[in-house]
């Protein structure tokens, strides 16, 4: 009697490229683990999904990715993403990643999140500050070049981002960057964040014989204390920024640390090393007192900066906000400007000139820029409907909107090229604070007003006529109700 023969699966008889699509189209992970038992031709393909992108939450998930390497050590080429952000109460085993890390020579993006500082555990009189992961070490190993005719680095990392300290104890210690600025120096890595650190003088001795050297594109500062000369050192390492955003410390104000405003020459040196890539920079943070005089300082020599988003009482939009003589504009040419004006400034009274107002604001910064962002921040007031209203109302309104309406440009009255781009936002809060961990929502900015939509009714209303005074009044009034929401 003839032996019955195997049937083959005709999803084997698939060519490679259907087979990659098919197992692209299964979105969670049992679905690929089923699939990669089903039998050997398909586990190439169910593994190479599977392990691409891995999220450690817990010690056990860690030791079993640990086991499965081991198992099969191939698995540790196929991932490209890891993220190790767990829980305190289950941490036990996390520590074993520094051995498998290691072993992820095709890794692209890493991010490492220790419970702390936004954990409820931090709370806690046994909560340890230290984390698991020893990072510092790693990137020794990772920026390391292998030998041979081309160079290249032993882990090709692209982003990285870290919110973990790798010290323990008491005071400001725990959260100093120090000897950790090893990170910056990763050849490969070109997008970078780091949270709640320290970034004091003591970086340069660590960054001070790798001037010009990495390919960073993106860097972002999230909750930290910087001094200028650390802001130095770190800025001089890259060959070529292009996005730097600077969070400083907002809410974990301890220690003596001064804020970057009070350094207007250093901290725009410190910018001037990546003055020709530079593209966006962002500035937020710091204590609220404010900044020094920044007189005969400018920006006009950043010539490819071409979007900023500053507070208002940032350093940099005081130094944007004067001239330079002989009487020379501060800013870089094409500036697109975001201004976040925190809603706490606006103080209806008897006498309007002791606050400053919205609606000044906004002129004063449509006579400079053609490409205006006003951001009002709530900080975390939930009764936004109430206030809206009244951070719009003054004893000049009516004719400041009218100049508003001006500075926007109509037909017949100004060219494309003059017209101006005003948009208004509103910040909603989601009841955290950064840095932003797992499964925290961040806040989110609401449109109210884009005087492009309003441009274009205004213009499809007058068609071939001119701006009337009474069409004017009847603008001003649809611009204050846009406003009061």
């Amino acid at each position: 009697m003839a032996q019955p023969t195997t049937a083959a699966s005709r999803l084997l008889e698939l060519a490679d490229e259907l087979l990659i699509q098919i197992v692209q189209h299964l979105d969670d992970s049992q679905s690929l683990r089923n699939l990669a038992v089903t039998c050997s031709g398909l586990q190439d393909f169910a593994e190479a999904a599977l392990y691409e992108s891995v999220l450690i939450r817990k010690g056990y998930q860690a030791l079993k990715l640990f086991a499965s390497i081991l198992g099969r050590p191939d698995r540790a080429l196929l991932i490209r993403k890891i993220h190790v952000r767990y829980l305190y109460d289950d941490s036990g085993g996390v520590e074993i990643l520094n051995f498998t890390l290691r072993n992820l020579t095709k890794l692209k993006e890493l991010l490492i999140e220790a419970p702390c500082c936004n954990d409820t555990h931090a709370l806690r009189m046994d909560f340890e500050s230290q984390g698991r992961i020893e990072y510092a070490a790693y990137f020794e190993f990772a920026s390391a070049m292998t030998l041979g005719p081309e160079p290249r680095a032993l882990v090709p990392l692209e982003t990285f981002t870290l919110h973990s300290h790798n010290k323990s104890g008491p005071g400001r210690e725990v959260f100093d960057l120090g000897k950790n600025a090893v990170i910056f120096r990763h050849p490969t890595l070109r997008n970078l964040t780091i949270s709640c650190f320290d970034v004091g003088d003591n970086v340069e001795a660590h960054l001070s014989a790798c001037k010009s050297s990495t390919a960073l594109r993106s860097l972002t500062f999230d909750e930290c204390n910087i001094t200028p000369k650390g802001l130095a050192a770190v800025l001089s390492v890259p060959k070529a920024l292009e996005r730097l955003i600077i969070g400083e410390r907002m809410y974990h104000l301890s220690g003596m640390n001064e804020p970057l405003g009070r350094f207007p020459t250093k901290f725009l040196e410190a910018l001037a090393l990546q003055e020709r890539s530079l593209q966006y920079v962002k500035h937020i943070g710091g204590r609220f007192n404010e900044p020094c005089a920044s007189a005969n300082l400018s920006m006009a020599t950043f010539l490819n900066l071409r979007e900023m988003e500053l507070e208002s009482r940032s350093i940099l939009t005081h130094i944007l906000s004067e001239t330079a003589p002989p009487w020379t504009s501060t800013m870089p040419p094409d500036l697109s400007l975001r201004i976040i004006f925190n809603s706490y400034r606006f103080h209806p009274g008897e006498n309007d000139d002791i606050w400053i107002e919205p609606l000044s604001a906004i002129i004063e910064w449509l006579g400079r820029v053609s490409d205006l962002d006003f951001i009002v921040d709530f900080g975390g007031r939930n009764n936004i409907d109430a206030v809206m209203p009244q951070i719009w109302r003054g004893k000049h309104r009516r004719k400041l909107m009218k100049q508003i309406l001006s500075l926007l440009g109509h037909a017949g009255k100004q060219t494309s090229q003059e017209k101006r781009r005003l948009r208004i936002f509103i910040l909603k809060w989601s009841g955290f604070i950064p840095p932003y961990m797992y499964g925290e929502e961040k806040p989110s900015e609401k449109l109210i007003f884009d005087s492009a939509v309003f441009r274009q009714g205004i213009e499809e209303g007058l068609g071939e006529g001119e701006l009337t005074d009474e069409l004017t009044e009847e603008l001003t009034d649809e611009l204050w109700q846009g406003l009061e929401m």
